[in-house]
């Protein structure tokens, strides 16, 4: 994705409400296939990203499941990437103001927090109830968008929104037993998720999206470490010479390197440029599909195969984004 060559100038107008870039069809489909891109690529990274949590939490001591391997990771990850960001698009350095900042800080935050969120919350539920309760997305973004911001989706999309939620439901296997402190921090993961989805398509238009990227990697970064520097022993192990010998472990680097790749530069590149040009409750289908893709991936690796509950799950994910993608096809056949 060159975005320096695509961005648009940052300008200061009055707020608008956030409205998909209008153009042909072909510019439609190629926004929602580049979301659906970065969606693949972040099913496929989730057995790079508990492997290095799990070696990091090893190799410093920490103990398994800990939040300080995830954390670390988090903190590295986006930093370099970053780094690698403003080295690969000259934009990203120019331009920066004030506004641009503000930006950068209300995105930035908002994607930490999620981030952090979730990983303290998986640290304190299943692995199943966590990626259920984060999917929950699908309901706080149009929730949101109908009540703080008056802007109702679709009928369609509601009808969307209950196919996707059931699947997610049965691809998850997730039966809360009640809202306990891991409940309650997932619930709070999906909520800042839901606000950063908006507010991307809020803000980026209103400034250089390459920009805008670099910003949000850099300040993710730097909250992953500060959060580190917090867990328990979490100050001892960030000395130097400790992260030194995490990160020159062979395991930990190189999945780093694939992690700061595909799943930062690529999928969040792909994220913060093109779902400006799609309606926030459109893009949250398409986010959806992740677990499918995990699994996928999961199977061609492992041989780890989905259950009858969860192909069904995932069928009627696959179902929503289709039923959804039909009718949005015919809206922009009958307007030509």
């Amino acid at each position: 994705m060159n975005t320096a060559q695509c961005a648009t100038p940052a300008t200061d107008t009055a707020p608008v409400p956030p409205q998909p870039i209008p153009g042909p069809r072909s510019a439609d489909r190629l926004a929602e296939a580049a979301l659906l891109l970065a969606t693949v690529v972040w099913g496929s990274s989730f057995a790079w990203a508990k492997a290095s949590g799990d070696a990091i939490n090893r190799l410093s001591g920490a103990g398994a499941h800990a939040a300080m391997g995830p954390l670390l990771l988090m903190g590295c990850r986006f930093l370099l990437a970053g780094l690698l960001w403003l080295a690969i698009f000259p934009r990203s350095r120019r331009g920066w103001s004030l506004p641009s900042l503000r930006r950068s800080l209300v995105l930035g935050l908002l994607l930490s927090g999620g981030l952090v969120l979730q990983v303290l919350g998986l640290d304190r539920t299943s692995e199943a109830v966590s990626a259920f309760l984060t999917s929950l997305t699908i309901l706080w973004v149009p929730a949101i968008m109908t009540l703080a911001m008056r802007r109702p989706p679709q009928r369609i999309f509601w009808f969307g929104i209950a196919l996707a939620g059931g699947g997610i439901w049965l691809m998850t296997g997730a039966m809360p037993g009640g809202i306990g402190v891991g409940e309650a921090l997932g619930l709070a993961c999906s909520i800042a998720f839901s606000f950063h989805i908006i507010a991307l398509n809020l803000l980026t238009p209103r400034d250089d999206p390459a920009r805008l990227t670099a910003g949000q990697f850099l300040l993710v970064g730097a909250v992953g470490l500060l959060a580190c520097a917090l867990v328990p022993s979490g100050r001892h192990l960030m000395e130097p010479a400790a992260v030194n010998s995490i990160l020159s472990d062979r395991q930990v680097w190189t999945h780093l390197v694939l992690l700061v790749l595909l799943p930062t530069i690529v999928s969040f590149g792909l994220m913060f440029y093109f779902q400006p040009r799609v309606d926030p409750t459109r893009a949250t289908l398409i986010y959806l599909t992740e677990p499918i893709f995990a699994a996928t991936y999961a199977w061609i690796l492992v041989g780890r195969r989905l259950g009858m509950m969860q192909m069904v799950g995932a069928g009627l994910i696959l179902a929503a984004n289709l039923l959804v993608e039909l009718w949005g096809s015919g809206i922009r056949a009958g307007r030509k």
